[in-house]
């Protein structure tokens, strides 16, 4: 059974959230690249549903996702992530650790978006389902 493994989600989950940027200027970009690029406008949607859940349920976590990965402005490139998500937390006006917890619940909330647009899917059943033709309900096994 080909299985994906939730850290290989979670780091692919991390990374098209980090690319988010410069992934919705392509897809917005031209033609071509929006008839190429399903899986790129699939994330992007995917970030921005959880965007958009994130603002209805809580702004302030909302602007940290946006902050954290720098989902509208670019991240600073000489500053490690712990000293960023300490600004952050002066900021916020939170603890660090709450953002800690907040990061995991983003990226758990992108991964479900994905899951539900058809972009990732664990245990490799969505794969298995497109190989197998569905079973015939006429030859029943007669006991």
């Amino acid at each position: 059974m080909k299985a994906t493994t939730l850290p290989r989600l979670r780091a692919e989950a991390k990374r098209q959230l980090l690319n988010y940027r410069r992934n919705n200027s392509r897809v917005y970009r031209c033609a071509s690249l929006r008839a190429e690029g399903g899986v790129m406008i699939g994330w992007v949607r995917a970030i921005d549903a959880a965007r958009a859940y994130f603002r209805a349920a809580n702004p302030i976590k909302e602007r940290f996702m946006s902050r954290l990965f720098g989902l509208e402005t670019p991240l600073p490139r000489g500053q490690p992530v712990r000293a960023r998500m300490i600004r952050l937390s002066l900021e916020l006006s939170v603890s660090e650790s709450t953002l800690y917890k907040w990061r995991e619940d983003i990226m758990e909330v992108v991964l479900y978006a994905a899951i539900e647009s058809g972009l990732v899917g664990l245990f490799g059943l969505h794969e298995r389902a497109d190989e197998q033709p569905p079973e015939q309900d006429d030859k029943a096994p007669v006991d």
